[in-house]
């Protein structure tokens, strides 16, 4: 799937071209940027004067933020899982769960040694392996989240849930 196809499906999952706050955040969202995460993004200045950002930013900053980090990755449906999963969790989290996965360090940097790992993976394992591998690990990770803070994340559970089941269904 090219950056362009599988930005479409990023941003179907985070409900569009939409400004919105989520009740457990303390800024606004943006097609899934969150302002408190993101202030230097050049499109808060057109909200801030009630227009609409252009599509173009939106583009780069998760070519920039998300994928571009993620292009090490040779095959194309774990890149794709991964830059998706990293727009849910930031690169560093999404990288650590590869990691977990094919047996590297979890230190979120996707390196010559990760890279290695997966490869020496995929010989060993297919790639639907990797994708049912690393979606276990995902939901694992959400719902740790949940169970620690109940009170603000519990809300939030089955929507991950869901989201990386559609996701699966979409690299599968």
């Amino acid at each position: 799937m090219s950056f362009e196809k599988a930005l479409e499906k990023v941003l179907q999952l985070e409900g569009g071209l939409v400004l919105h706050k989520n009740p457990t955040e303390e800024a606004q969202t943006y097609a899934g940027i969150y302002r408190k995460a993101h202030p230097e993004w050049e499109g808060w200045n057109y909200i801030d004067k009630g227009q609409t950002p252009p599509f173009e930013l939106v583009k780069q900053f998760y070519y920039e933020n998300f994928y571009k980090p993620l292009e090490a990755i040779q095959n194309e449906k774990i890149r794709d899982l991964l830059f998706e999963t990293a727009v849910n969790t930031g690169v560093k989290t999404a990288v650590k769960l590869l990691q977990k996965v094919v047996g590297a360090k979890p230190d979120g940097i996707l390196g010559q040694k990760t890279i290695q790992k997966l490869n020496e993976y995929l010989t060993e394992k297919s790639e639907e392996d990797f994708i049912k591998d690393f979606t276990l690990a995902r939901i694992a990770f959400y719902t740790n989240i949940a169970n620690k803070n109940p009170r603000k994340y519990g809300m939030y559970l089955r929507g991950w849930i869901n989201r990386s089941l559609e996701v699966l269904s979409w690299v599968s």
